[in-house]
């Protein structure tokens, strides 16, 4: 809206300009070279002021954001030791099952039914509020060491559907529920023991790369950090590292390399407690090798094993889903959610898609071409 009216005020300025040097100029009052000056002037002007709508909508955006933060520091007590990471509290289902109150038919399954274990949507509708559903009537079960991509044209609702998954959005219809509990009945702390989220821009902060990790996890120690990063793919870029995992980044990790980032990212992901992994374009801006190698890698056992010795010592699996615009190594998802139109097209493993949709194996017809291409 500020950029709109920004604009319409410039033109409004040019043509007042030009309303009052025209007939000046005719009467001999302006010379033409004049004339060009009156007309320039106001875009001089507006030029230089044309960053400050943006400017004040970021001082607000810093503003909201450090109250936030100071309110979260504020809250903490100095004198109350932190909580240990096995002893968070359980969401509503796991809670039931411990105390004896959920059914017995539980009981084999980790007091949670082997149906609701896990990120299960049913009949879901997704859209930002006040918005019509860019998703609906999707059906989604991600449970420990099962992987799901989703693809599909750009603006279909892929990100808004992962935004949803998350708990960042509610749900405009259906149900979504973590582990038995509705989504909607959690507070953010305890979906994001989990679910958790990486998105497209993701930031990466100018300190040490441990401390990059710990964004995820603040009890993440060095030795969890290494595995991490080796299992995310950079154990060379590490080993190359002048000071190991104690190594500045520069702002945002721009003396690093987009893939060695979006590796970084997902090292941060693995040293989450978080059982639900939703990962947003990992492919995005990499070269088309790169690109498959991290998806595969993303859907295939390398994520979706042990990540961290806490998780580890619990016996935690992993469940993965993937927005990706990739399709080629989407033969290591278990699932593929082919989305367009606001609604499910198709879904099944890659090979299925290939032999009975024709959309699907096209477009991969036309990646492999347009790859092909390029190299």
């Amino acid at each position: 809206m500020a950029a709109a009216l920004g604009t319409l005020a410039v033109g409004a300025a040019v043509v007042a300009a030009l309303a009052l040097g025209i007939p000046a100029t005719g009467r001999g009052a302006l010379t033409p070279v004049e004339l060009a000056v009156v007309v320039l002037t106001p875009l001089a002007a507006f030029e230089a002021t044309s960053l400050l709508p943006a400017a004040a909508v970021q001082v607000l955006r810093s503003r909201l954001a450090a109250e936030r933060v100071i309110a979260l520091l504020d809250a903490v007590d100095p004198g109350v030791p932190a909580v240990p990471r096995d002893a968070v509290a359980p969401t509503p289902a796991v809670r039931d099952a411990a105390t004896g109150a959920g059914s017995a038919d539980t009981a084999d399954s980790g007091g949670i039914s082997p149906d609701l274990s896990g990120l299960v949507a049913r009949g879901l509708a997704c859209g930002w509020p006040g918005r019509p559903s860019v998703v609906s009537g999707l059906d989604l079960t991600v449970r420990p060491g099962r992987s799901v991509a989703v693809v599909g044209p750009s603006g279909t609702g892929k990100t808004t559907l992962l935004l949803t998954l998350a708990g960042l959005l509610p749900p405009r219809s259906g149900s979504l529920t973590v582990d038995g509990a509705t989504v909607a009945s959690l507070d953010s702390e305890q979906v994001a023991r989990s679910v958790v989220l990486t998105a497209e821009d993701a930031h990466v902060f100018e300190t040490t790369v441990l401390e990059n990790l710990r964004v995820a996890n603040g009890a993440t120690t060095a030795d969890e950090a290494r595995t991490a990063l080796r299992r995310a793919g950079l154990g060379a870029w590490l080993d190359a590292l002048p000071q190991g995992v104690d190594t500045v980044l520069g702002p945002d990790a721009l003396n690093v390399s987009g893939g060695e980032r979006r590796r970084l990212l997902l090292a941060r992901v693995l040293v989450s407690p978080a059982e639900i992994l939703l990962v947003d374009e990992p492919a995005e801006h990499l070269d088309t090798d790169t690109a498959d190698a991290l998806v595969r890698d993303l859907l295939s056992g390398s994520f979706r094993g042990e990540p961290s010795a806490s998780a580890a010592s619990a016996g935690t699996l992993r469940g993965v889903v993937v927005v990706t615009h990739r399709l080629t190594p989407l033969d290591a998802a278990d699932e593929v959610i082919v989305i367009s139109d606001g609604f499910v097209q198709a879904r099944g493993t890659h090979a299925e898609l290939l032999r009975r949709d024709t959309g699907y194996r096209d477009s991969l017809w036309r990646e492999n071409q347009g790859s092909a291409a390029s190299s």
